[in-house]
């Protein structure tokens, strides 16, 4: 079934009033004015377009998650196929498309089985898509753990890499590692190698380890400011090191509570829209009432929407994609198109998926039609409905 999706204001470079998209199959065809649409509607055979109403509300790109572990009282670790498919569907009412499960620091058998889980996960219509993996972790700093597991915390190992790249293939889209721990700047020659997306994150890395680290190929910076070497003018850090790389994209968790709001205009100001990922790094708590719950081998508890080890140490987010959005505009002031973009486009194009994120012919028939107060009225991926309010 091909389709119309007409009645809304179109999210892209700019926004387009009265607007209206065409899907044939999978791909976006035509993006303009919806009379054109009309026409092409008349021309054509109705009973293989599906006409969607936009309800005057916002036809916007939907969005791709690159960082989360789990929602909706599942963590991703748990290693089962339902655990997945209960994210994919939470995500997919929230206007996720696409996202990246992510791994944490676990033992080498748990994180081969959920390679495997994701290798080999075939979704359902109802469902967000599974784009790959994000191992995050465990080559990692112990100095900068965070929320990551202690104990299972090793040096950077590419016998390890290899018998997981054998398993996914592909699939194996973002790892976040450490430079400078052992053997980490093999870790990243091999990686980009092989095309995959390499961050750095969990980091204690000097200025000058971090930019040797993007010289070699680390093109993604995990949760900036979060987990790693601060800055300090006489000690500029991997934060120093990442706004000073105009070619790096940097995560940002917009929940407000990871970042002050002041340094995400620090860091728009020294990377701009189009170097900024919004993530959310959900939990399981996400979506969820305050209490305690799992990260992997760790209870983290959660309190007035925060997720904390017992010692304090922020552990992931219960933040969903469309609120950073809507922060990024609300509070940050951006524009729809840009936040959009941070949301959608910069995700896609930060693990190599070109032609997904944007509203743009050729690419991807993946939506999320809303209200101007950021309520969901209908997900599409693929050209398909995978969730509708109605």
């Amino acid at each position: 079934m091909n389709m119309i999706i007409t009645n809304g204001t179109i999210v892209t470079d700019q926004l387009i009033p009265h607007g209206a998209v065409v899907v044939i199959g999978d791909k976006i065809i035509y993006i303009g004015d919806e009379t054109e649409a009309r026409r092409i509607l008349k021309a054509a055979d109705k009973d293989v377009f599906q006409v969607i109403d936009a309800q005057g509300g916002y036809i916007a790109p939907g969005l791709i998650d690159v960082h989360m572990h789990g929602s909706d009282g599942v963590d991703l670790m748990d290693g089962t196929e339902e655990s997945i498919r209960t994210v994919a569907r939470y995500v997919v009412k929230h206007g996720v498309v696409g996202f990246l499960p992510s791994t944490v620091t676990a033992s080498r058998e748990k994180t081969k089985k959920v390679s495997q889980l994701i290798a080999d996960f075939a979704g359902h219509d109802d469902e967000a898509e599974v784009l790959g993996i994000h191992l995050e972790g465990p080559y990692i700093n112990e100095k900068m753990k965070g929320a990551q597991y202690g104990p299972e915390i090793r040096r950077a190992d590419l016998k390890e890499l290899e018998e997981l790249y054998n398993i996914l293939g592909k699939k194996m889209r973002l790892v976040t590692l450490a430079p400078e721990v052992p053997q980490g700047l093999e870790a990243v020659d091999w990686l980009v190698e092989r095309g995959v997306a390499v961050s750095i994150g969990h980091s204690d890395a000097t200025y000058e380890q971090a930019v040797e680290g993007f010289q070699r190929g680390i093109s993604h910076v995990t949760h900036t400011f979060n987990g790693m070497r601060g800055l300090h003018h006489r000690d500029p850090g991997v934060v120093g090191a990442a706004l000073a790389a105009p070619e790096v994209y940097t995560e940002l968790i917009a929940d407000l509570v990871h970042v002050h709001p002041g340094a995400i205009r620090v860091l728009l100001a020294s990377k701009g829209v189009d170097k900024i990922v919004l993530i959310t790094d959900a939990v399981q708590a996400t979506g969820l009432p305050d209490g305690e719950y799992v990260l992997g081998d760790q209870q983290i508890f959660v309190e007035d929407g925060a997720a904390r080890l017992k010692e304090g140490n922020l552990a992931g987010s219960t933040l969903n994609l469309l609120q950073a959005v809507r922060n990024m505009v609300e509070v940050l002031g951006l524009s729809l198109p840009e936040a959009f973009q941070m949301a959608s486009l910069n995700p896609a194009r930060s693990i190599g998926m070109d032609y997904k994120g944007w509203i743009k012919e050729g690419n991807d028939g993946d939506f999320v039609i809303m209200s101007s107060d950021f309520q969901v009225y209908m997900t599409i991926v693929g050209g398909k409905v995978a969730y509708s309010a109605d």
